[in-house]
């Protein structure tokens, strides 16, 4: 598993939460669902995502070129 694909379950994990809660019919459904709001317009405006950003820390990046570029310098 890598970073990227970790953060996606993460956030439909997240989205199946907001949903329960919803359906519980609770008031940290409105508070969830405008963090995550919150996150994805921070996403999208600046091409920037802490949830991975944090998980890089622990898990490798799908993008990352670093097996292509250690082997051009072998």
């Amino acid at each position: 598993m890598c970073a990227e694909r970790v953060t996606r379950f993460m956030t439909v994990a997240m989205l199946l939460v907001i949903m329960y809660f919803v359906g519980a019919n609770t008031t940290i459904a409105l508070a969830l669902l405008a963090f995550m709001a919150v996150m994805m317009m921070i996403w999208g405006a600046f091409d920037f995502c802490p949830s991975i950003f944090m998980m890089k820390k622990i898990l490798p990046s799908c993008y990352c070129k670093c097996e292509e570029k250690k082997e051009e310098n072998e």
